[in-house]
C-alpha cells in the first residue's frame, strides 16, 4: 500500500509541476484551423490577432438622461486614463489641438474637392457667399475660426469623414441610442488581440473599473459586448466546465467503484493508469505545441471513463488465488491489442491538420497507450499477492442479451432506414458553434453594433499584401471606383476604405498639382470677392495654406500614429501588417447575396484584390476539413481492421468483432438525428473515441464466450459492464456541458456506448472449442 501511494503522490506531483510550468489555455484562438486558401489563412489570422477582435461595445442604462451622459463621460474619461485602450468613443469624441492642427494642414491633399476647377472665381463665389451668410448665424465662431483660412470648407468635410457618420443622437457630451428607454453608448479597442482571453479579461476589468469609479446610482448597469467579450466569456465557460464536470466525473466513478469492489485501495489502484495517461497526453502536447488547450485537457480528463477500463478488467478478470502479475500477463494480448487499435482509430483526428482536433487525438492516443502499459507493469507491482481486491456481484440477468443476433441486426436495420430517410444528421459548418456564448450575448451584440453604427465586418474586400502602404492605398482607390459598379447593380450599398481616410501618396501628390499658383488664385479671390464686404486681405491665411500646401510631403500612416492616434484608431482596422506585408480591408455594407457579389467581385480585374465573406469562407473551410478528416477516419478504421486481422488470426474472428464497433456508430449516427443534433468535426472525433470503447467490449466479451467455462464467459461479462457503467457516468456528465465542443462528444459517446455494450453482448459468438485467446496459459 505504500507503494501504491508513493506512486500516487509521484504522478500528482508531476502533473501539477507540468500544469504550473505549461498552464492550460482557453483561448479560443488555438482551436481555430490554418488557412487553407489566401482567402482563409487571411481571415483566420485577422480572427486571431486583427484590430477588429479588439473592439469593445458598451451601454450603460437604468439612470435618467441627466445621470447617463455624466456615467458616460465619467467612465471614458477612467478608461482613458487606464491605458488599455487604443482608442475611446463616446460623445466627448474630438480631435485634439495637434490632430485638428495636423488635418487642417493636410486638408487639400486629402480632401477629394480638390480639383483645378473648385479654385476658380466661378467655384469660390457662392462659397464666399456661404460664408458671409453664416458669420451671421450663430455658426459665426467656427465659421470666423476656419471659414477664412478655408473657405472651400475642405477641412470641416474631412472631419466629418474622419470621424464618422453618427447613428445616434449626442446630448450633454454623450451617445443616446434611440428607444423610449434612455441608453448611452460607448465603444473602446483594446490593444491586445481579439481572441487573447487574458488580454480582453483585463480590458474588460478596466471597463468595469471605470463605470464602477464613475460612482453609479442603485439601478444603473454596464453592458458590454464584442469579440473580446466573446473572447473573454468562453474562456470562462470552457475553464468553469472542466472543473465542475472533472469533480462530478471523479465523484461518481469513485463511489461507483468503491460499490462495486468494497475497498478503498481499488479506487487508488485504478486511479494509477488515468493519472499516467493523463501525464503522458498532457506532456506530448506540451512538447508539440507548448501548452494544452482547455477543451483538449477537458476531453483527456473524460478518459478516466475510457483508459479506467483497463485496470477495471484486470481486476474483475483476475482469477480467485491468482497473482495479479499472472492475471496481467494473461489478458495482455488482448488489452494490448484493444488499446492499439484504440490508438490507431484516432488517426483521423491526428491527421485532420485542425489544431484542436490534433491536440485531443494525440492526448487522448498518447494516454491510451500509456495506461494500457501501466496496467501490464506496474500496478502488479503495487499490490501484495495475498491482497483480496474480488468485485462485487452484479446478479443482473446480462445473459439474456447475448447471442440475439437477430434482433441486434432488426435494430440495425432501423437505424440504417432512420439515415435514409432523413438524409443523416445535419452538418455543423458553423465555427461560431464552437463557442459556448449565449444567444442572449450575441443578440446583445447585434443590438449595440446596430444603434451605435459599428460596421458588421462579415463581408469585406481583401486589398493586398502589398509591399508598401502607398500600393495598398492607390489599389483602395481603385476598388473604390470600380465598386460603384457593383452598388450600381444593388449587390452591396457601400464600401469603408482605407483611403476614405487616407490618399495614396500618388492621390496627394496630384491634387497638389492641382492646387493654383499664389499669383492665380490672389486674382480668382479678388474676382470672387467683388462686391462682398470681405477686406483685401482677408484670405491672406488661405492664400498660404494653398502655397504651403503644394510643397507638403505626403502624409503617411507613420505620421498619423505618432502625430494624431484619434485619428490613427480610426484607421487602424482597415489596415494589416503581417512581416513586411501590408494588407487593406474594406468592410461591405448592405450585402445580400455574397455568392454573387463574390463573382462580381472576381471580374473586376483588380490584381490582389478579392471579396471574401466570412461565413460563406468558414463554411468552406470547414467542409474542406471535414472531408479531409473523414478520408482519414476510413484510413484509421482501415488499420483498426488490420489489426484486429493480425491480432485474432481469423477474418470470420474479426468480423464478429467489428459488427458491433460499425453497428454503435451507426445507432449513434441515427440518435444525433432523431435529437436534431448537427454533426461537427467534434462528434466525429468522439465516434472514433466511442470506436475504440467498442473495440473493448467485443474483444474481452468474445474473449469470455471462447474461453472454457462458464464463470470467465460471465466474469468477462460483468467486467465489461463494469466498463460501460464508468464510461457512462463520465461522459453523460460530459453531455450536460455549456460547452458545444465538450457536449456533442459527452452526448455522442454516451450514446454510443450503451449500443456499443448491447451490440458486443447480442453478437459475441457462440461458445466452440476453447484455444488460447487470452494468450499462453490462460
Amino acid at each position: 500500500m505504500t507503494r501504491l501511494l508513493l506512486i500516487l503522490a509521484v504522478l500528482a506531483g508531476l502533473g501539477g509541476g507540468l500544469g504550473w510550468l505549461a498552464p492550460p489555455r482557453a483561448d479560443l484562438a488555438e482551436f481555430l484551423p490554418p488557412g487553407r486558401t489566401p482567402a482563409s489563412a487571411f481571415l483566420l489570422r485577422e480572427l486571431q490577432s486583427g484590430a477588429a477582435t479588439t473592439l469593445l461595445l458598451a451601454a450603460i442604462e437604468g439612470a435618467p438622461r441627466a445621470e447617463l451622459a455624466r456615467l458616460s463621460r465619467e467612465t471614458a474619461a477612467g478608461l482613458r486614463a487606464s491605458g488599455r485602450f487604443g482608442f475611446v468613443g463616446d460623445g466627448t469624441l474630438q480631435f485634439g489641438d495637434a490632430e485638428q492642427a495636423l488635418l487642417f494642414r493636410y486638408r487639400y491633399l486629402l480632401s477629394p474637392e480638390t480639383r483645378p476647377e473648385a479654385f476658380t472665381a466661378a467655384a469660390l463665389r457662392p462659397k464666399l457667399e456661404a460664408l458671409l451668410d453664416g458669420l451671421r448665424s450663430a455658426a459665426s465662431p467656427l465659421l470666423a475660426r476656419y471659414g477664412f483660412a478655408d473657405p472651400t470648407g475642405a477641412f470641416l468635410g474631412l472631419a466629418v469623414t474622419w470621424l464618422g457618420e453618427s447613428h445616434v443622437a449626442t446630448e450633454d457630451g454623450a451617445w443616446f441610442a434611440p428607444g423610449e428607454v434612455p441608453r448611452v453608448l460607448l465603444v473602446a479597442r483594446g490593444q491586445g488581440a481579439g481572441l487573447d482571453a487574458e488580454a480582453q479579461r483585463l480590458a474588460i476589468v478596466a471597463f468595469h473599473e471605470a463605470f464602477a469609479a464613475a460612482n453609479p446610482p442603485a439601478g444603473a448597469r454596464l453592458l458590454l459586448s464584442g469579440p473580446g467579450v466573446f473572447a473573454a466569456e468562453a474562456a470562462a465557460t470552457i475553464e468553469r466546465d472542466v472543473r465542475r464536470l472533472t469533480l462530478l466525473a471523479t465523484l461518481l466513478l469513485a463511489g461507483f467503484l468503491v460499490w462495486r469492489f468494497r475497498s478503498l485501495a481499488v479506487l487508488a489502484l485504478v486511479a494509477v493508469p488515468p493519472l499516467a495517461a493523463m501525464l503522458a497526453g498532457y506532456a506530448a502536447v506540451v512538447a508539440l505545441y507548448g501548452s494544452v488547450h482547455a477543451i483538449a485537457l477537458g476531453f483527456g480528463v473524460t478518459m478516466l471513463g475510457v483508459v479506467v477500463d483497463y485496470p477495471i478488467l484486470l481486476l474483475t478478470l483476475r482469477r480467485p488465488g491468482e497473482p495479479l502479475g499472472t492475471a496481467a500477463a494473461r489478458i495482455w494480448p488482448t488489452l494490448r491489442l484493444s488499446a492499439v487499435s484504440a490508438a490507431a482509430g484516432l488517426l483521423a483526428m491526428v491527421g485532420s491538420g485542425l489544431p484542436g482536433l490534433v491536440q485531443t487525438g494525440l492526448f487522448a492516443g498518447a494516454g491510451l497507450l500509456t495506461a494500457a502499459a501501466t496496467t501490464r507493469w506496474l500496478l502488479p507491482r503495487l499490490v501484495p499477492e495475498e491482497a483480496r481486491l474480488l468485485a462485487r456481484p452484479m446478479n443482473l440477468p446480462l445473459a439474456a442479451l447475448c447471442d440475439r443476433p437477430v434482433a441486434a441486426l432488426a435494430v440495425l436495420a432501423a437505424a440504417a432506414a432512420v439515415l435514409l430517410a432523413t438524409g443523416g444528421p445535419d452538418r455543423q459548418r458553423d465555427l461560431a458553434s464552437l463557442s459556448p456564448v449565449p444567444a442572449a450575448q450575441q443578440a446583445l451584440d447585434a443590438e449595440l453594433r446596430s444603434q451605435l453604427g459599428a460596421p458588421d465586418v462579415r463581408s469585406l474586400f481583401v486589398i493586398g499584401p502589398l509591399a508598401t502602404e502607398g500600393e495598398m492605398l492607390q489599389r483602395a482607390e481603385a476598388l473604390g471606383a470600380a465598386a460603384q459598379a457593383l452598388v450600381a447593380r444593388g449587390l452591396l450599398t457601400g464600401l469603408d476604405l482605407p483611403s476614405r481616410y487616407l490618399s495614396s501618396p500618388a492621390l496627394q501628390a496630384s491634387r497638389q498639382a492641382a492646387l493654383p499658383d499664389e499669383a492665380a488664385l490672389t486674382e480668382a479671390l479678388r474676382e470672387a470677392a467683388a462686391g462682398l464686404p470681405f477686406r483685401p486681405t482677408a484670405f491672406a491665411r488661405f492664400v498660404a495654406a494653398v502655397a504651403e500646401s503644394r510643397s507638403l510631403p505626403p502624409l503617411d500612416l507613420a505620421t498619423l500614429a505618432a502625430e494624431a492616434p484619434t485619428i490613427a484608431a480610426r484607421l487602424s482596422p482597415l489596415v494589416s501588417r503581417h512581416g513586411n506585408e501590408i494588407w487593406g480591408i474594406a468592410p461591405a455594407t448592405g450585402v445580400t447575396d455574397p455568392v454573387a457579389l463574390e463573382a462580381a467581385a472576381a471580374g473586376l480585374g483588380l490584381p490582389g484584390v478579392l471579396f471574401l465573406d466570412v461565413k460563406l469562407e468558414l463554411e468552406r473551410l470547414l467542409a474542406a476539413y471535414g472531408r479531409a478528416t473523414l478520408g482519414w477516419a476510413l484510413a484509421g478504421a482501415a488499420v483498426v481492421l488490420g489489426l484486429l486481422v493480425l491480432g485474432l488470426g481469423r477474418f470470420g474472428r474479426t468480423l464478429a468483432v467489428a459488427a458491433p464497433i460499425g453497428g454503435a456508430v451507426l445507432i449513434t449516427l441515427a440518435v444525433l438525428t432523431l435529437l436534431g443534433e448537427a454533426l461537427s468535426l467534434f462528434h466525429l472525433a468522439a465516434l472514433l473515441l466511442l470506436a475504440g470503447l467498442a473495440i473493448d467490449y467485443a474483444l474481452f466479451l468474445a474473449a469470455g464466450r471462447e474461453a472454457p467455462g462458464k464463470a470467465t464467459e460471465d466474469a468477462n461479462l460483468g467486467a465489461v459492464l463494469t466498463c460501460a457503467v464508468s464510461t457512462l457516468l463520465t461522459f453523460g456528465m460530459l453531455s450536460l456541458s455549456e460547452t458545444p465542443v465538450l457536449h456533442g462528444i459527452g452526448l455522442t459517446v454516451t450514446i454510443g456506448v450503451a449500443a456499443a455494450f448491447l451490440l458486443a453482448c447480442a453478437f459475441s459468438p457462440a461458445r466452440h472449442a476453447p484455444h488460447h485467446f487470452l494468450g499462453r496459459g490462460a
